[in-house]
């Protein structure tokens, strides 16, 4: 399997809610469902590429995400739907992903789904879409569980019949889990190793140390570390003022062969945002830069209908 559904990983721990973050109520978007301990949180997805090394074309608006976050007396749930709007995004792309992670007590499950994309350069992701638009539709899954002492995890490649978007996460899931062919990977857990990526975030956000967590994912060892910290007075997006925040970076290191991820975050340190992220950026490639911003502006409520629950 290829590194990148850990990147989107990386992108879904990024926005993963503390299990005692306030909840908000005053906006559409962000208000949370009917049933108890159940909060989302809308982010509008920014995009900017690099065709020459010199200089960067930056689009606004070409995507969405939708974080949620379930805690109950018996675990904890986790999800991130991610992704590109064929009809804002240049050329059409059609690139998401989606992570779910459930925690209870010492075991743990997770789902993970995204388009593939192996593209090194501008002209192969243009080559890429071309393929799509020629009714090649790849997409990866991934299924995996945890416990105190293992983690076990399987891989597919599904060939979708259409250019399923965000917006069918439920369809192409009943795919993935319908599939053949799976790849099997596990892996025994150190002392104190995380069942996930997002439950090792969520407890790097809420304790606000620099101590590395080791976590799991797909038969591979982890490592997170945070390696700065700036406190901001009252952090500022557009118009809106979110209040006291953290503006910090993100280490991840395999265990495996060594290869580092970096991500920076700001999240909020005061109530109705305490540990919200408000704005995170991550460069995927040497070539694109994606950056998520909190978004209470309008309700996206169906990204999440298909979530599943």
């Amino acid at each position: 399997m290829k590194r990148h559904i850990v990147l989107v990983s990386a992108l879904a721990a990024a926005l993963t809610i503390r299990p005692h973050a306030a909840t908000r109520t005053d906006s559409p978007s962000m208000a949370p469902a009917a049933r108890p301990g159940f909060e989302r949180y809308h982010y509008s997805l920014n995009a900017r590429v690099r065709p020459l090394v010199v200089f960067w074309i930056s689009r606004a608006n070409v995507g969405d995400a939708v974080a949620t976050r379930s805690v109950g007396s018996e675990g904890a749930s986790y999800s991130l739907l991610i992704g590109s709007d064929p009809n804002r995004a240049p050329l059409h792309i059609n690139r998401w992903g989606y992570i779910e992670e459930e925690v209870h007590g010492g075991d743990a499950r997770l789902i993970g789904l995204m388009t593939e994309s192996d593209e090194d350069s501008i002209e192969q992701a243009e080559a890429s879409v071309r393929r799509q638009a020629a009714g090649r539709h790849a997409f990866k899954f991934i299924q995996g569980t945890a416990d105190r002492d293992q983690a076990h995890s399987r891989v597919t490649s599904i060939a979708a019949p259409e250019d399923y978007t965000l917006r069918q996460l439920r369809t192409v899931l009943d795919l993935g889990r319908q599939s053949p062919d799976w790849r099997p990977r596990s892996v025994r857990l150190p002392p104190g190793a995380r069942p996930g990526f997002l439950t090792a975030l969520a407890e790097s956000m809420h304790s606000g140390s620099a101590v590395p967590i080791t976590y799991v994912y797909y038969g591979r060892l982890y490592e997170l570390r945070r390696l700065r910290a700036d406190a901001i007075s009252n952090f500022r997006l557009s118009r809106t003022e979110y209040g006291p925040a953290i503006g910090a970076d993100y280490l991840v290191t395999s265990s495996y062969d060594g290869e580092r991820t970096r991500f920076s975050m700001t999240y909020g340190t005061r109530a109705p945002f305490a540990e919200v992220p408000l704005r995170v950026v991550y460069q995927p490639r040497w070539w694109m830069e994606v950056e998520l911003t909190i978004d209470d502006t309008r309700d996206v409520g169906p990204l999440v209908d298909g979530a599943a629950r």
